[in-house]
């Protein structure tokens, strides 16, 4: 199953380096000298490429720089994998402090961890403070002589805080189990974790840890469910076997529910299931609905129902409710929708997402009053739920009107400061990851909302436009919401879309999702600039059109044209429908193609807005809803107007899709 490409924004956590054609540098109150800028641009250049050359060539130049630390850990991360204890001392020695530093030793720890170098781990783990990253965590709980540290957590608790597929809890979990740490009932609580999630390998790593006859099934189970439980089970004893078998059962019952949903629903209300206990055929049926709801079922609702009525006492995860809601949303089951949101934590339950759908499911079954109180508190302008409530109110998004006041501008103690000048310095050489690094370092420096509207100022003076958007995400959406909805590139932005026959505020707002508006931005996976458009793509859609013949990918004006027409091609293929366009544009049209032919989404006002909470794809899912949000924003901004919202997710009769049985209404306060 294809995966979709990612914006630069769902990268941040990881190390992404970007090339750009690269401006003057920040010169001012800067020490550097011409010949030391031009040695910077070498050495980030050439860690952009992995190459450590250039910034270990350009160290003793720049070390005593502003930029020393940077271009000292550019000299050394391309090469962790035959670094030396030595070599991350003689750095850390030179540069104790910092945000380069930090990242170098969180990474270094990692690489230490994979080569279970316990003595130098220990020593790299005491110098600083302890690492968020669970891998790391794990890592030192693996630590021998790491036993006796205060902040050391239980195995059992890391390893369920964990990933299954992350290998160092796994490991972790191996040697607790070898030294009687993880009593056996947590062992299997975790491998039903694993099947539910599928992770059937991983979990093979702990059948050395079960008992004899358990070890042997194990594989057998993963290879053929069905064939297991059929031969294995009989299901009238299936209820009183002994333990061990009972928990094979249950992993047999899960993995069916995984892989072959359909098939486990219509065994377990059969006579393989009657004997099952309730708990345990609810919990089936509800892994069943789940999986064919994320394959976009169309039995998912009627699956979750029945596993209500199974076990009425039955307490799922939040994140099986959450397709609860979505399969009940397709299936128009609107009692269905306000049952799933019933039985979410109380954390879920104040998700504006869930809210909302919860009353949309109240006013489709005629409780306005209660429907139109729930809008009325999350309606705003700013995010996907709030529009949407707007939108069932009958009210027009409205943006506030700007502060009158000038916006702050930043002093020179902020501006001089070393961490300002190093992600100013890094957003022009094009290393998006290590800017938006040092930018958060200078944002928690910050003592409020006007210190850090001054350094978006700041920020935006310097046309670092990715640094604008992510300090607005601190501030409230009052007098300045506006430096979060920044436009540079606006003429061109315009021509492009005039070019394509494209809403501008819909090209606008997928350019902020996509790239932040950062110029000449490559990802990790090789899109490139402010479309985000990968070299495939741009060379494809070039062979369609000759007129793109001479469009340059890498520059702005290129970009533009060339990933504008790639968008008019998706929006045209879907009929003009904004959240298809979208989320083809970031999953590919084949996979949007696919989950239409799985499930036809009913043409209307309401229809993208259920489409796009369906998606699969939780990055795409997330994305399609920005980016209308943002267009909806941008409309607002270009057009000097009110925009209609439902608009931008409005499905039309002509998409070629069967309409389905049953009409969800459309909201009239």
């Amino acid at each position: 199953m294809s995966r979709p490409r990612r914006p630069l924004k769902f990268f941040l956590g990881l190390a992404v380096t970007c090339t750009v054609l690269l401006p003057a540098l920040v010169t001012a109150g800067t020490e550097l000298t011409a010949a030391q800028q031009q040695l910077l641009r070498q050495a980030a250049e050439g860690f952009a490429n992995k190459d450590y050359l250039p910034a270990a060539s350009a160290l003793p130049d720049l070390a005593q720089t502003y930029m020393g630390s940077w271009v000292g850990y550019w000299a050394l991360q391309p090469r962790l994998s035959t670094l030396t204890q030595s070599q991350y001392e003689a750095y850390i020695h030179q540069f104790p402090s910092g945000v380069a530093p930090e990242l170098l030793r969180r990474q270094w720890l990692l690489q230490l961890g994979k080569r279970q170098d316990w003595a130098d781990f220990a020593k790299v783990y005491r110098q600083g403070p302890t690492p968020r990253l669970i891998s790391l965590r794990c890592y030192a709980a693996s630590d021998p002589l790491l036993s006796s540290a205060v902040d050391l957590e239980p195995p059992l608790l890391l390893w369920r805080a964990a990933s299954p597929s992350d290998r160092a809890c796994n490991g972790l979990a191996k040697t607790a189990l070898a030294a009687g740490q993880i009593p056996q009932s947590a062992l299997w609580q975790q491998l039903q974790r694993f099947f539910r999630e599928g992770f059937f390998q991983q979990a093979l790593q702990f059948a050395p840890f079960l008992p004899p006859s358990a070890a042997r099934n194990l594989p057998k189970l993963i290879q053929d469910p069905g064939a297991w439980i059929v031969t294995r089970t009989a299901p009238e004893a299936a209820g009183t076997e002994p333990a061990v078998a009972r928990q094979l059962i249950t992993l047999a019952w899960l993995q069916l529910a995984y892989q072959q949903p359909e098939r486990a629903v219509a065994w377990i209300s059969s006579s393989r299931g009657q004997g099952l206990p309730a708990a345990l055929r609810a919990e089936i049926l509800y892994e069943a609905a789940w999986s064919g709801a994320r394959q976009l079922h169309l039995e998912a609702a009627s699956w979750y129902a029945e596993a209500c009525r199974s076990d009425p006492d039955y307490r799922p995860s939040d994140e099986v409710l959450a397709w609860m809601i979505r399969a009940a949303l397709r299936a128009r089951d609107w009692p269905l929708v306000e049952r799933a949101y019933a039985r979410m934590s109380t954390a879920q339950r104040k998700r504006g997402e869930w809210q909302f759908w919860n009353a949309f499911a109240q006013w489709q079954q005629g409780r306005v009053d209660a429907a139109r109180a729930t809008f009325a508190r999350l309606a705003w302008p700013w995010d996907y739920a709030g529009q949407l409530s707007l939108a069932a109110l009958g009210r027009p998004l409205r943006l506030p009107e700007p502060s009158a006041d000038p916006a702050p501008k930043a002093t020179p103690a902020l501006t001089s400061r070393g961490d300002f000048r190093r992600a100013i310095t890094l957003y022009q050489l094009g290393l998006y990851f290590d800017a938006l690094a040092e930018w958060q370092h200078v944002l928690d420096g910050l003592s409020d909302a006007n210190a850090i509207r001054s350094a978006a100022t700041a920020a935006a003076d310097r046309q670092a436009w990715l640094l604008v958007i992510n300090a607005s995400t601190r501030v409230p959406k009052d007098g300045d919401w506006r430096q979060g909805y920044v436009l540079p590139f606006r003429r061109a932005i315009l021509a492009a879309a005039r070019d394509h026959a494209l809403d501008p505020a819909f090209v606008a707002g997928l350019i902020r999702q996509e790239s932040g508006f950062a110029p000449g931005i490559a990802s990790s996976a090789g899109a490139q600039g402010l479309m985000q458009v990968m070299p495939a793509t741009a060379a494809w859609i070039k062979g369609r059109d000759p007129t793109l013949a001479g469009a340059d990918l890498h520059s702005n004006s290129g970009n533009l044209d060339i990933g504008s027409a790639y968008l008019a091609h998706v929006l045209h293929r879907f009929q003009g429908a904004l959240p298809l366009a979208a989320a083809a544009y970031n999953a590919g049209p084949g996979a949007v193609q696919r989950w239409l032919q799985r499930w036809s989404p009913e043409p209307g006002p309401w229809g993208g807005a259920i489409f796009a909470a369906n998606i699969p794809y939780q990055q795409t899912r997330d994305y399609v809803q920005a980016v209308l949000s943002n267009a909806a924003i941008y409309s607002a901004l270009l057009q000097g107007k009110e925009p209609d919202i439902l608009s931008l997710w409005q499905l039309q009769p002509d998409l070629g899709l069967e309409p389905a049985a049953a009409t969800a209404t459309t909201p009239r306060p």
